[in-house]
């Protein structure tokens, strides 16, 4: 639902518990927080941040700003899609791995 970004150093709403059930998603700017989208039928999601991409069928679902927007202006849903280090770069072959922004390049 995050497409392929997530925030695992943004701390989980305050007073979330495992067992804490959601009547709706919770969306803060363009996050969701991934265990409130059993609401909506979604299960068993790890309690981190999703990115919800302007412009996707999410975005609009979830009435997220900018949800008619699109970062990459249509070209991927993947927030990092057309970056350098998604490209058969010399910046994607000498990257970094183990800290910073990763993305999975769908």
């Amino acid at each position: 639902m995050a497409d392929s970004c997530a925030n695992v150093s943004r701390p989980a709403p305050a007073g979330y518990t495992s067992s804490t059930t959601y009547s709706r998603p919770l969306v803060q700017g363009n996050w969701v927080w991934l265990p409130s989208l059993s609401s909506v039928g979604l299960t068993g999601l790890p309690p981190l941040w999703g990115f919800v991409t302007p412009g996707t069928a999410d975005a609009l679902q979830l009435q997220t700003p900018d949800a008619q927007g699109n970062y990459t202006n249509g070209q991927t849903m993947s927030l990092l899609g057309i970056s350098a280090l998604c490209g058969n770069t010399q910046a994607f072959v000498i990257r970094q791995t183990s800290h910073g922004i990763q993305t999975g390049c769908e």
